[in-house]
């Protein structure tokens, strides 16, 4: 009796054990990002695969209508912009975030790719960068050249708009990845931060831009986010992205903020960046933000050597 009773006892703790790792191989599993960027030929592969949805980001219903990837559902990218009287674009409330995001069928473990038509990559790696503060950005892709790139290879358009049920999803914000403006403020000369002006040259030398104050926030380097595409739009190769960031100053260890004039373009350097294996936050406000501070300082002149 002694002896079944021992191997009845064996039994269960070995299925005990299997029970945990079988869990925790799962949650690994589900913690495991998934590739950023994805090709043509993988979403085409995976055009009736019930686990991936895609999104039509645009700014309007318009250029959903006149064609898009089959299958594919429109997301209006104000949708997920908080209005703000004193700042452009802001990060949504939950209650507003939680409501698009059921709207849009959204549920847990689905994985979300995301295109943008013409020349609108930025406010798609916006959209991006939303996802990722929502606690969602591990399951979300990126199209790599958006819909033209699609059209430009002779695949499939639609008219034809999916029919799908509300979702449920639980959202955990993020706020890592979001930078505040003390915290830009107080690491303006920190070494083991980096501040990245993510707006072309001109606006970066303090040549207009339409800001209260012109200039740069004091040792930000340069990034601007149109070096890091090809004439194509598509992503330059990681070789190259890297030689562009380390060029700049960027270094290996330390963390990154990118700004811009409100949030948007800075989306893309943030999006490179986490694609490249950067740690790095995206500041909300920008330069909209800081310049309308006067309390805070500004560099009006690009005579200024990145921090070694």
């Amino acid at each position: 009796m002694k002896h079944w009773n021992l191997v009845a006892l064996c039994f269960v703790v070995l299925l005990l054990v299997g029970t945990s790792r079988a869990k925790e191989h799962s949650e690994r599993k589900e913690r495991t990002r998934v590739p950023m960027l994805v090709s043509t030929t993988w979403l085409q592969e995976h055009l009736n695969d019930p686990s991936v949805i895609i999104f039509h980001v645009a700014q309007r219903r318009q250029e959903y209508k006149y064609g898009h990837i089959p299958g594919a559902r429109f997301l209006w990218t104000e949708s997920l912009d908080y209005s703000n009287p004193d700042l452009t674009l802001e990060l949504p409330h939950l209650a507003q975030a939680d409501s698009v995001l059921k709207n849009l069928g959204i549920t847990d473990g689905v994985r979300i790719v995301l295109y943008f038509e013409a020349n609108a990559v930025t406010p798609t790696t916006r959209v991006f960068f939303t996802f990722d503060y929502l606690g969602l950005g591990d399951r979300v892709s990126l199209l790599d050249g958006g819909l033209e790139a699609w059209k430009s290879e002779g695949r499939p358009v639609t008219t034809d708009s999916p029919g799908f049920r509300k979702g449920f999803v639980k959202i955990k914000l993020n706020q890592a990845v979001v930078a505040e403006c003390d915290e830009v403020s107080h690491d303006i000369d920190n070494p083991k931060v980096t501040i990245i002006d993510a707006r072309g040259a001109q606006f970066y030398a303090g040549n207009g831009g339409g800001m209260p104050r012109a200039g740069h926030i004091p040792g930000a380097i340069n990034i601007p986010f149109s070096s890091l595409l090809d004439s194509t739009n598509k992503l330059k190769d990681a070789a190259s992205l890297t030689k562009i960031f380390e060029e700049a100053g960027v270094k290996r260890g330390t963390k990154l903020i990118a700004y811009c004039h409100i949030g948007q373009q800075a989306s893309l350097v943030y999006f490179v960046a986490k694609y490249l294996g950067y740690d790095v936050k995206l500041y909300d406000g920008s330069f909209e933000e800081w310049s309308g501070r006067k309390d805070l300082p500004i560099v009006s002149s690009a005579a200024q050597s990145p921090r070694q």
